[in-house]
């Protein structure tokens, strides 16, 4: 039987209700001409109303996470949620189900955030793995080969499509996450300058790029590929979504 380093992958999260997440997505962003599900029309022609558009987007990150947690549980490494919201416990309950650890995140900046997760977490287990909840899937293969990694690096990062990362992996405790600027589209081009200035062993899995869904030609994208495996939440909603309304690349 192969033998792991004990290993947590920490999700990142915050409660699904209207107006609380993917706000970009039904907005839009200044990339694409603040474009989001807010402007998209039914198969009737009508345009639906913003209500409506972040009733849309609620339900498809909670499909992300309903996936997310289904998927990542019985493996090999703990799954846990972190969460900026403690007074949605129960609430999350019925997403993540009973036997995920919770670790209750101060309202901060992300760097803070992350930083503590790895802070308290790294006391407790030989690997930590941070993942956004901004994609419906996260296949085994790229926690397998980010575990192999840390076993000769001190961080491994996945870069995003947009100039970020979508996964960190850390088994030394390190505070990189004095960046100049978050949400910014550099985060992953700052972070490697640091990390090479303090001279921090570390790899970048380049074979890899996951994309966050954050505006309309994202959610298109995704609705034209492949059936998502072991998403089944999500891919059930992508089906509702493309049946009743129009989104162009």
């Amino acid at each position: 039987m192969t033998s792991y380093p004990s290993t947590a992958l920490v999700l990142l999260a915050k409660y699904p209700v209207p107006r609380n997440v993917k706000t970009r997505l039904v907005n839009g962003t200044s990339r694409n001409g603040y474009v989001g599900l807010k402007n998209i029309s039914d198969k009737s022609g009508r345009i639906i109303s913003e209500n409506e558009a972040y009733d849309l987007a609620a339900k498809m990150y909670a499909a992300f996470l309903r996936d997310r947690f289904k998927a990542h549980q019985e493996k090999y490494y703990d799954v846990l949620l972190a969460t900026s919201e403690p007074e949605q416990t129960s609430n999350f309950r019925s997403i993540t189900g009973n036997l995920v650890p919770y670790h209750v995140l101060s309202k901060a900046k992300m760097g803070d955030m992350l930083f503590g997760i790895f802070k308290k977490l790294l006391t407790q287990y030989q690997f930590v793995l941070i993942s956004s909840t901004d994609i419906p899937s996260l296949d085994e293969i790229i926690i397998q080969t980010v575990c192999s990694s840390l076993e000769s690096h001190d961080i491994v990062l996945v870069p995003a499509e947009d100039g970020a990362y979508n996964l960190i992996g850390m088994r030394k405790l390190y505070n990189i996450f004095d960046i100049p600027n978050w949400s910014s589209g550099t985060e992953l081009k700052d972070t490697i300058t640091l990390l090479r200035n303090r001279k921090i062993t570390h790899q970048v899995l380049n074979q890899y790029h996951l994309s966050d869904i954050d505006t309309v030609e994202d959610l298109a994208k995704l609705i034209k590929s492949p059936t998502i495996p072991d998403a089944p939440h999500t891919n059930v909603f992508l089906k509702t979504l493309n049946e009743r309304f129009i989104l162009k690349l």
